[in-house]
């Protein structure tokens, strides 16, 4: 089948690579309007594709000022109506296409058309940046980091209905737990996090949404720790699981979250910790290869460590450093740990 973006780019780089003129007209006049003209439906597309192909440039300030004229008319003081944002968001897509191809071979286009539709809340532009979130789909790792941070920019637009976000959102979880790059791991971990602050959805759809959001992180760190025992060699995606366990950790000692809902996350997390305790155990000799292996099963030790003896208790154990002496070669406080929690939790 013939591939349009492979004749549109180098079109749109011989464009960019002369003189490029922006837009000398605004659309925010109208876009308030819920019936728009044929003109100003051509005017929408005219001033998108005009700002979207300076985006193409190696000048950092006509780029911003693509940026600046892309995003205005989505400012709330436009009050952008329903109908102007489908055909905005249409005309977004379709010039953004291009820069989004496996083709492009300039990032800062992409990752700058991915911030842009992270803004537009609309149904379409989720299902984009999803695709680009996935390392099923996208193979550069700096889109799926921006992608995933996009995500929780449109969840926050409060435009989205709920059943959108939470397919959105169970896509993102399952991102998360195939992962290989550990950034990019722990960025879609914090976009999952956001979903109890989403806006627009009334009390109860919010408390449904925390809890998924809870379900899913959970589920996402238990499937990298499985991921991670399963390839028997010591890795650096034990940061996100770190960084993951943090964030719940702070979410679960909110004062406003459901009782019921933080006692069965809570239930649902211990044994997660213990295997991170499990995992960093056999995995001592390969993470003792590197510094940054080192801190990162270190730390991934001392937060679980620290959330058994918040959510389970520790009034039984002598205090020791558990980290410090994993650190210094000293695995028998681990295994000692490992089985106290085992026996703990087997007691309730």
């Amino acid at each position: 089948m013939f591939n349009t973006n492979k004749l549109l780019l180098p079109t749109l780089l011989i464009i960019a690579t002369t003189a490029v003129a922006q837009p000398s007209f605004r659309i925010t006049s109208f876009i308030s309007h819920r019936d728009l003209t044929d003109r100003q439906k051509v005017d929408i597309e005219r001033y998108t594709e005009g700002w979207a192909t300076i985006l193409l440039t190696d000048d950092a300030k006509m780029i911003a000022e693509a940026r600046r004229g892309l995003t205005e008319p989505l400012d709330n003081r436009w009050s952008m109506s329903n109908t102007a944002r489908m055909h905005y968001g249409e005309a977004l897509l379709s010039s953004f296409e291009p820069f989004l191809s496996e083709e492009n071979e300039n990032e800062v286009a992409a990752i700058n058309a991915l911030q842009i539709l992270s803004l537009l809340g609309t149904e379409r532009s989720v299902t984009t940046i999803m695709r680009h979130a996935s390392n099923t789909f996208e193979d550069r790792s700096a889109l799926r980091q921006w992608a995933s941070a996009g995500l929780e920019n449109s969840f926050q637009t409060g435009r989205l209905p709920l059943t959108r976000i939470t397919s959105a959102a169970t896509l993102l979880a399952d991102a998360a737990s195939k992962e290989p790059v550990w950034h990019v791991a722990s960025r879609q971990l914090q976009s999952l996090s956001s979903l109890s602050d989403t806006p627009g959805l009334r009390r109860s759809e919010l408390t449904e949404l925390q809890g998924l959001s809870f379900e899913l992180q959970v589920q996402a760190i238990s499937n990298i720790v499985e991921d991670v025992a399963a390839n028997k060699k010591a890795s650096l995606r034990m940061r996100p699981v770190r960084s993951g366990l943090s964030s719940l950790r702070l979410q679960l000692i909110e004062p406003s979250v459901d009782s019921t809902l933080k006692t069965d996350t809570i239930n649902n997390l211990v044994p997660v910790l213990i295997r991170v305790l499990e995992v960093a155990s056999s995995q001592w000799s390969g993470a003792k290869k590197s510094d940054a292996l080192l801190v990162a099963y270190g730390g991934a030790i001392e937060t679980a460590t620290t959330m058994l003896q918040r959510f389970v208790g520790d009034d039984d154990v002598e205090n020791v450093d558990v980290r410090g002496a994993w650190e210094a070669g000293d695995k028998q406080p681990l295994t000692d740990a490992i089985l106290y929690w085992q026996n703990k939790t087997a007691s309730k």
